[in-house]
């Protein structure tokens, strides 16, 4: 016989029945059932919705079940635990993460697969300067001497394959004009040239005349006619002879 027991405050719910001595009670929502029986709770079943399908994962192609058991990356819904480095397996979710060629790394796995320095050895995760069969952040490429930023300008190397800037490498090896006491170096860049006479060196625009400046050329009675330490035309290579004789 099934009797109405009316025991919504101590079951907490909208009907009540005994059968056997045993009370049966369901909530107004029919969200869960209880059996007492001699006033102990004997059993406890609680009614769960089924959990929404939220879209196919598109690495392992299986349905993802909850929200919680899914993430969006890439344009792509992947399980949680799919979503994972390429190389470490880890996780993925709520990290930075990079995709290359296909892959998708954490960040210390994909800076293993980046290109090192060769002056700081860091890898360079934006633009590379590569010079003397080289790799280097462009801010790492520097003159060995001063230490002043190479990229995007002239620079050069000695015989020990240090790289130098141009003011450095002329500073340590140009040679010097015996008239002018400058360096024999191209103001421009290009091709520099320099004359040896008296087992000196000069600017091309030095070797000349010191009294009147005429220009030395390969000809007969054109060319230099030193005298001490002078360098001198034809006419006047004799004009200081005779001085000098009387």
């Amino acid at each position: 016989m099934n009797i109405d027991t009316g025991l919504d405050d101590d079951c907490g719910s909208s009907i009540s029945t005994i059968t056997n001595n045993t009370v049966k009670c369901s909530d107004s929502n029919n969200r869960s059932s209880y059996e007492f029986e001699d006033d102990m709770p004997v059993r406890i079943v609680e009614q769960v919705k089924a959990p929404k399908t939220v879209g196919v994962c598109i690495k392992c192609k299986e349905n993802i079940i909850g929200h919680e058991n899914g993430c969006k990356a890439l344009g792509s819904l992947y399980h949680v635990t799919c979503f994972t480095c390429s190389v470490c397996k880890d996780t993925l979710v709520k990290k930075p993460f990079y995709h290359s060629d296909g892959n998708t790394y954490c960040e210390s796995d994909y800076l293993n697969t980046l290109e090192k320095c060769d002056a700081c050895s860091l890898p360079i995760k934006e633009r590379i300067l590569r010079a003397v069969q080289k790799q280097y952040h462009p801010e790492c490429f520097k003159c060995t001497d001063c230490g002043s930023c190479l990229d995007g300008v002239p620079f050069t190397m000695d015989t020990d394959k240090n790289v130098l800037c141009v003011s450095c490498y002329n500073r340590k090896f140009a040679y010097v004009c015996a008239l002018c006491g400058q360096l024999i170096v191209s103001e421009d860049g290009s091709e520099t040239y320099r004359i040896i006479a008296m087992d000196k060196d000069f600017h091309v625009a030095c070797y000349k005349c010191q009294v009147c400046g005429v220009k030395f050329e390969n000809e007969p009675g054109r060319g230099c006619y030193p005298l001490g330490d002078e360098l001198l035309c034809h006419a006047h290579y004799k004009e200081r002879s005779r001085d000098r004789q009387q």
